[in-house]
């Protein structure tokens, strides 16, 4: 047998060392890589796009790449499949996933309510009560929370869909605009401020879904199981850089305006507009990053009452709902600045809402 020479033995055990650190390097830096699926300019995350105009997610030590997705099913399946790590839109894909048998899992808000119901201008005074929309075509498009929400209203109150009232789906929120113009519908719901665009065209806000059931959930930051697993440190890291931004928007009013202008490429007036308000314009989106496991929850059993979902899906939504990276989080923050009144406030609310 051939003898192999000590200096043979010590060259293979310093390129093991070597592939071994080049390898644990790589391991390192991708589980603080964190892919952020993102949904054309839309501005409902608010309070992401703002960190990362300001530079929080380099300073919290995180590497955030966002990509671009055509639509949520797609966002989601991504995320479920490992190719994305987090979709900020949507709570109707999560929670629909979830009944499916998905492991995904909600950790964050992104905002609540936010769903406007439009008509012509002559009839924003019609909707006060449930009885109001008997007998009327609802315009929705799917992926859309307030109709569901009002839809388990209704339902609630007594009244069945396709019986005391027709609920249409179209493609889009100009569509339902379109829609009402021409007399083929009585109302709609939009989100995104879109509002603001159906006044600007001569249509009316009758009332926010949320004036019928308040702090519903609409967008949700949800992940899969494996980079809850995998990545919760960087996960934490995001959560704090991302709540930076929020407190950004609530004391810089002027920046946040403007890193969202540049971001949208809407005006300024827009943007103040449905992130603020205005004399003029009262905006539906409340921007928050808690998870709200309890309105969560209660929202995947409208869903499964309403048939939105399987009533009889033996997979439960609070087995898919973490809390703790947004707590963590908060507190996080809270030990840099303890007197800080809004963090406060917010873990205040934390409680109300997931305890």
């Amino acid at each position: 047998m051939k003898k192999i020479s000590l200096s043979a033995i010590v060259m293979v055990f310093i390129f093991v060392m070597i592939l071994g650190s080049f390898t644990g390097n790589a391991l390192a830096q991708q589980e603080n890589l964190i892919k952020v699926g993102m949904v054309g300019v839309d501005i409902k995350t608010a309070a992401i796009i703002v960190a990362e105009s300001y530079g929080y997610f380099d300073e919290e030590g995180v590497e955030v790449e966002f990509e671009k997705i055509s639509n949520l099913a797609e966002g989601l399946t991504a995320v479920d499949m490992g190719k994305l790590d987090i979709l900020p839109f949507g709570v109707i894909p999560s929670a629909t996933f979830v009944g499916q048998g998905s492991d995904v899992v909600v950790f964050g808000g992104t905002i609540s309510e936010g769903s406007e119901i439009i008509t012509k201008a002559e009839d924003v005074d019609n909707y006060k009560t449930a009885e109001d929309f008997v007998g009327k075509k609802m315009g929705a498009y799917r992926m859309e929370t307030g109709h569901m929400i009002l839809k388990g209203y209704l339902r609630e109150a007594g009244y069945e869909l396709d019986k005391d009232y027709s609920l249409i789906y179209l493609d889009s929120m100009a569509s339902i605009v379109e829609a009402i113009k021409k007399g083929e519908l009585d109302l709609g719901f939009v989100n995104s401020g879109y509002g603001y665009i159906a006044e600007k065209s001569g249509l009316g806000i009758a009332a926010h879904v949320g004036d019928f059931v308040s702090d519903f959930p609409c967008c949700r930051q949800t992940t899969s199981r494996a980079s809850l697993n995998n990545k919760r440190d960087a996960l934490v890291k995001f959560e704090i850089a991302a709540l930076r931004g929020y407190l950004t928007l609530q004391n810089d009013k002027e920046g946040s305006i403007k890193a969202l202008t540049d971001y949208s490429g809407q005006d300024p007036e827009y943007v103040e507009a449905i992130i603020y308000g205005t004399e003029a314009y009262d905006p539906a989106m409340v921007i928050s990053l808690d998870p709200n496991r309890k309105k969560v929850v209660e929202f995947y059993e409208v869903m499964k009452l309403n048939g939105d979902i399987d009533a009889n899906t033996p997979y439960q939504m609070e087995d898919h709902i973490d809390t703790t990276i947004y707590l963590d989080a908060v507190n996080a923050l809270l030990e840099r600045d303890p007197e800080n009144e809004i963090l406060t406030n917010l873990l205040a609310e934390y409680a109300v809402n997931n305890e």
